[in-house]
């Protein structure tokens, strides 16, 4: 067990003289395009969660997140439970493994923290909220976020990407040493150009890393890493979907063009199935007019996605062979609250509902709704106001959660603000519970 301060030791050393990425998200880290074209992070972060757009950036510099307080506990409905985080700035994300939940990230949001920076990571209890076995090390230890395996991102500056004007950024696998503490990083299993639309994704399901880049060296990629080794076991060439939404279930790995995603006219127009062994994917789905894919969630064997830029139906999805079970269409008055996942919204959960976080168009309050997948029937659960600088910083901030035994567990969005669009942190975690449980 980690000390709060203590040192990992490791068997490879990252370089601490280039620029490193690493993505804390337990599931997916995903990032997006804000106002102004400055790029921001966005993820989610549960089991099988998608977002509707993507791209790529490092993560902006952070203040002190104290300047701005999230709303006074005892002013929130019954079935809310707040954890005030106003005076930390450890934690920028939320995770579920297993039977767990995890808040973990850097001590301090830098643009490209260096290898050498350090994360950290503290356990949930899903009952009180109260934080446990608090650790600090690597951004490279895959264990801070209850993992076995990480994907570690480095910019090389000075390797031009196939000759071209652009770097070149690998990806190497970070595992937990079996045999010993600490953890060890493989060797290069992936390259491609620093560009806008080429980063990578990735998540994880059924003992398995999947990881995925559109413009990786050689092609359009898809890497099964395993979770004891780190050692690629499947590699899959994919259609070139850039900025996808991606999600893992029993069977295997989905992929789904989402609202920013670039590729070919066909590929943008279908659902793709990836099993375990497979050699090539499966398209499995056609989208109606060859739209995109709002938001998708997979669990168990049932995959649930709401297409085409209206969101006026939710489909659930059985089975690898993508059966659909049915179509629910949408209330008029709640379409416009399904917003499109990666922008200030999320959608997590399983068959016994969906939970969602949107910003008003005020900009100075959350909802927080849960949708019947089967019925299509939603409910407003909680409404919460952060106390931010303006309200754009709500709008345009970015939502973290995972669902977790009937409650959705939330941190409240960073304010994303000024010139330099700079994180403030995460200034609480709130637990919201089923009014009907």
């Amino acid at each position: 067990m980690l000390g709060l301060h203590e040192r990992v030791k490791t068997t490879d050393q990252v370089p601490t003289d280039t620029d490193v990425l690493i993505r804390e998200a337990r599931r997916l880290r995903r990032r997006r395009w804000a106002i102004g074209g400055v790029l921001l992070l966005a993820s989610s972060a549960g089991i099988g969660i998608g977002v509707g757009e993507s791209g790529s950036g490092g993560r902006a510099p952070a203040v002190n997140s104290g300047s701005h307080t999230p709303a006074d506990a005892a002013a929130l409905a019954p079935n809310v439970k707040m954890l005030d985080l106003s005076k930390s700035d450890k934690y920028g994300d939320i995770g579920r493994v297993g039977d767990r939940i995890l808040l973990y990230g850097p001590a301090v949001q830098e643009r490209f923290p260096s290898a050498s920076a350090k994360c950290n990571s503290a356990a949930v209890n899903p009952m009180t909220l109260a934080l446990s076995d608090l650790k600090t090390s690597s951004c490279a230890n895959p264990s801070l976020q209850g993992e076995k395996v990480l994907p570690v991102v480095t910019v090389q500056p000075k390797v031009p990407f196939d000759g071209g004007g652009v770097a070149t950024v690998t990806v190497r696998i970070s595992h937990v040493m079996h045999d010993r503490a600490g953890y060890a990083l493989g060797p290069v299993v992936m390259s491609f150009p620093q560009e806008s639309d080429g980063w990578p994704g990735w998540t994880y399901g059924d003992g398995d890393l999947w990881l995925f880049d559109a413009l990786a060296k050689g092609g359009s990629q898809l890497l099964r890493v395993s979770d004891t080794t780190g050692a690629v076991e499947q590699r899959v060439a994919m259609p070139d979907i850039s900025r996808p939404i991606m999600a893992v279930d029993a069977d295997g790995f989905w992929l789904a063009p989402a609202a920013n995603s670039g590729g070919g006219k066909a590929d943008l127009g279908a659902v793709y199935f990836v099993a375990a062994g497979a050699s090539t994917p499966s398209r499995v789905l056609t989208l109606p007019n060859g739209e995109y894919v709002r938001w998708m969630v997979a669990s168990g064997h049932s995959l649930w996605l709401a297409p085409g830029p209206n969101a006026t139906t939710v489909w659930s999805v059985s089975g690898t062979n993508a059966s659909v079970v049915h179509r629910v269409t949408l209330a008029p008055a709640i379409r416009s609250v399904l917003m499109a996942q990666g922008s200030s919204s999320a959608m997590v959960g399983n068959a016994t509902g969906l939970w969602t976080a949107v910003a008003k168009p005020s900009g100075v309050q959350q909802q927080v709704f849960l949708l019947s997948p089967s019925t299509g029937a939603i409910s407003l659960q909680a409404e919460l106001k952060p106390a931010y600088s303006s309200p754009g910083d709500l709008l345009y901030g970015t939502t973290e959660a995972v669902a977790f035994g009937g409650s959705m567990y939330l941190l409240d969005p960073p304010s994303e603000s000024g010139p330099a669009y700079r994180g403030e942190g995460f200034s609480a975690l709130y637990r919201i519970t089923a009014k009907n449980a």
